[in-house]
């Protein structure tokens, strides 16, 4: 049930986004969507991230960064990593976690710029991401802001999946990024830069992948 909603939820926004006058939310619906008995192999997919400042409903974005899977693997050629522009002051308490200080948040790149471009990027393609649900609400929230329309996403959550493969975890903290990522004997990585965030949700995605048979469907591992 929850997810034929999701998929009617999906449906309906890229109607809204059909009907809207702007060129660059049509070309979002008109995208070659896949279905949800595509192997996951042969799906398009993006990974992405976001760095905000902090985790309120009204927390701006700092940074964006994300990069294309394919059944070639990560596609690092088509990463990309961009400041975003913010003249708010910012909270303290999370500059310490990402490191964007107010002077480098002022000399981003327009937020509808950035927009822009990861909608044009992320058109047919499904998000990868650790805590999906972050990225999908940052989408709709900035979207709906900038465009007047909420921009349907869909998902698959590597937070959601690690959670189904080793269930048994107390806690929160085996679940968390880095600890997951260790599980599956990935190296250390960067965080809290959205690029390496989004690349390190990437690899751990196509881990999970090895310890799943026989191919999973697109449909078995959207998150709705």
């Amino acid at each position: 049930m929850r997810e034929r909603f999701g998929r009617w939820r999906f449906e309906r926004g890229l109607k809204s986004c059909r009907a809207a006058d702007i060129d660059l939310l049509r070309s979002y619906a008109d995208a070659e969507w896949p279905s949800r008995d595509t192997p996951i192999h042969e799906a398009r997919l993006i990974a992405l991230d976001f760095e905000l400042d902090g985790l309120g409903p009204r927390a701006h974005v700092l940074q964006a960064g994300w990069l294309p899977l394919t059944n070639r693997g990560i596609e690092i050629g088509g990463a990309c990593s961009i400041d975003v522009r913010s003249m708010r002051r910012l909270d303290a308490d999370a500059v310490t976690v990402h490191g964007i200080g107010e002077e480098r948040a002022q000399s981003g790149e327009a937020l509808q710029d950035v927009a822009s471009r990861f909608l044009r990027d992320l058109a047919g393609r499904v998000v990868v991401a650790h805590g999906a649900s972050i990225e999908i609400e940052v989408i709709r929230r900035i979207s709906k802001a900038l465009f007047g329309i909420a921009v349907p996403v869909r998902s698959i959550c590597t937070l959601a999946l690690e959670r189904r493969l080793s269930p048994n975890r107390i806690g929160n903290d085996g679940y968390r990024l880095a600890a997951a990522r260790k599980r599956y004997n990935l190296p250390d990585y960067q965080q809290h830069d959205a690029l390496s965030d989004a690349l390190a949700a990437a690899e751990l995605f196509l881990a999970q992948l090895t310890r799943m048979a026989p191919v999973p469907r697109l449909g078995t591992l959207e998150t709705w």
